[in-house]
């Protein structure tokens, strides 16, 4: 298995330092100059929910590289390997792993834990990503709300971020707003850690454990 997690926790790494500079930027910022009036709390903010929506999209892709490289019979160092499910040989080549995974479809979403639990039971016995998915999976559903809810603006995403940010944070945040949660100190750590870096670095263990 290559490096994906490691390629991962890089990506990651980068989103992050893109929220890091823009607080920096307004810190060391002169009152009143033209830098300090750009760099509002709403466009801070904004930095924070771009950031985030990379992090996921990282891990969006990270999964499916390591599905593909499980079909193909990679084995990782830290998770093992997974089994086909019986009558179900490895793939040659990463190309016919991708061709059977999409069965004909232009695209499959990895967002939903649920789905990627059943994507990887429709082809393998016993697998990391299953494994790790599971135990994670309401967790996971309420990064992708919180990630649909930087994305879309309708009713739906609103209510499904109220419901995944009191189950994270345990409490609401008003006008539903992503950056307003993901730029919020977590209460109790030491040092201080903001929400976007708590879910950033969750994600980075869960790397680390399927590949």
């Amino acid at each position: 298995m290559p490096g994906l997690a490691n390629d991962f926790r890089q990506r990651v790494k980068d989103a992050l330092l893109l929220a890091e500079t823009g607080e920096v930027a307004r810190a060391e910022s002169s009152p009143g100059s033209q830098t300090r009036k750009n760099l509002h709390h709403t466009r801070i903010e904004y930095l924070y929910e771009l950031a985030f929506l990379r992090v996921f999209v990282a891990w969006e892709s990270f999964l499916e590289q390591a599905f593909l490289r499980y079909l193909c019979g990679y084995t990782s160092v830290a998770a093992g390997s997974a089994v086909v499910t019986p009558g179900m040989s490895h793939s040659a080549t990463l190309a016919q792993a991708e061709a059977s995974m999409l069965g004909g479809r232009d695209y499959v979403l990895w967002h939903n834990p649920t789905r990627v639990v059943s994507r990887s039971q429709q082809f393998f016995q016993s697998s990391p990503i299953e494994t790790v998915i599971n135990s994670s999976s309401a967790r996971l559903e309420s990064m992708a709300a919180i990630r649909h809810r930087i994305a879309h603006s309708q009713d739906d995403a609103r209510r499904k971020f109220d419901i995944a940010v009191m189950a994270v944070a345990g409490r609401r945040y008003r006008g539903a707003r992503a950056g307003s949660f993901l730029r919020d100190v977590v209460p109790s750590t030491q040092p201080p850690e903001r929400w976007i870096e708590v879910l950033g670095h969750e994600l980075q263990g869960l790397a680390q454990q399927i590949a």
